[in-house]
């Protein structure tokens, strides 16, 4: 019987060891893909090692917060130069409407300043007037007719038309019958001259 199982059992060895060669063989072969798998990744067409792997990593989140406060602090920034610039156009402005403003209040002051002296003008004028005619009215008609012939017509105009009817129509029966007849006409277009007046100048 031991004789007998010597021989059985040599048979069984050599199965087994030809298992685990046949075994590390396979090992070794997958081990050897996986490296040159590996390798070709690696490396470029060119052949060169790549630096980066071609997935980029995530961002940290203390990156995307340092990114975010970046942005806020230039956007802060452009808003403050904006507000600047509109400060100094709003102040330009306003300079300029104070400046008109003063300038439109130095002309409504002289306005009134020559508004007062043309009724300074006026009233002593009116004065002078009222003078001139109180003086004719007492003058012989013969008198004022010398006066009235060579006076501004303006002025003529003025004095004969505050005139009393009677002591005008007498002035006007001794002057130039040119100038009489003138000076009815224009006391005519103002509605000042009554028929008498006229009459007279004819």
């Amino acid at each position: 019987m031991t004789e007998r199982a010597k021989p059985r059992l040599i048979p069984m060895v050599i199965v087994c060891l030809a298992v685990v060669a046949g075994l590390k063989l396979l090992g070794a072969f997958v081990a050897f893909s996986g490296a040159e798998a590996q390798s070709a990744i690696s490396v470029t067409p060119a052949g060169l090692p790549i630096d980066e792997p071609l997935e980029s990593p995530e961002i940290a989140p203390a990156e995307v917060e340092r990114r975010i406060l970046e942005r806020l602090a230039a956007r802060r920034a452009e808003l403050e130069q904006r507000e600047r610039e509109f400060e100094l156009r709003e102040s330009v402005i306003a300079a300029a409407e104070a400046k008109l403003a003063q300038q439109f209040e130095e002309f409504e002051k002289e306005r009134a300043e020559i508004a007062a002296l043309r009724e300074e003008r006026d009233a002593a004028s009116a004065e002078e007037i009222e003078a001139l005619v109180s003086a004719y009215e007492r003058m012989k008609p013969r008198e004022a007719a010398a006066i009235f012939n060579d006076l501004d017509a303006t002025i003529l105009l003025s004095v004969a038309s505050q005139m009393r009817t009677q002591a005008l129509a007498g002035v006007l029966a001794e002057m130039q019958p040119v100038k009489a007849r003138a000076l009815t006409v224009m006391m005519a277009e103002r509605g000042q001259a009554p028929v008498t007046l006229q009459e007279v100048a004819q």
